[in-house]
């Protein structure tokens, strides 16, 4: 499920943690997620990171177990520099990335779901860009209800 308030465009973080904890924070006072999500999703990245490089392309797809989340939800970001993450493929390397969807998945098999469907929208690099160009919540809101990713 995608709302409008879980949008951000051309964020400037410091860094992976801070735009993980901004994100989560944002589910956590709308209630999608417990207060345990964003301690969670920080510690699970050290041992499971979720930086990607697609092409060219750097994306970033942090989360954590279900028990800590209310109800299911993404938050995305773009970012207005990129900022380094480990990868997901070989955590020694890095990956620079422009966008950061936090997932919350209460239901397990949404989880696989919602990984599959990001998986090809990350291979659509045109709407990638299409998205980290984007100058506001709306335009972003509709470029991501047109991927149809909405979690069943």
């Amino acid at each position: 499920m995608i709302k409008r308030e879980l949008l951000f465009s051309k964020m400037k973080p410091q860094d992976y943690e801070e735009i993980i904890t901004f994100l989560g924070q944002k589910m956590e006072e709308l209630g999608y997620v417990k207060s345990t999500y964003v301690p969670a999703v920080l510690e699970r990245e050290k041992s499971f990171p979720t930086g990607l490089q697609m092409g060219d392309y750097g994306i970033a797809i942090p989360h954590t177990d279900r028990e800590h989340v209310r109800q299911s939800i993404l938050a995305v970001a773009t970012l207005r520099e990129p900022i380094e993450v480990h990868s997901m493929i070989n955590p020694e390397e890095k990956v620079r990335v422009s966008l950061v969807i936090l997932m919350a998945i209460e239901d397990p098999d949404g989880q696989v779901k919602m990984l599959s469907k990001l998986m090809g929208l990350f291979q659509d690099i045109e709407t990638l860009k299409r998205l980290e160009k984007a100058s506001s919540v709306e335009e972003m809101y509709t470029i991501i209800t047109k991927m149809e990713l909405e979690i069943a």
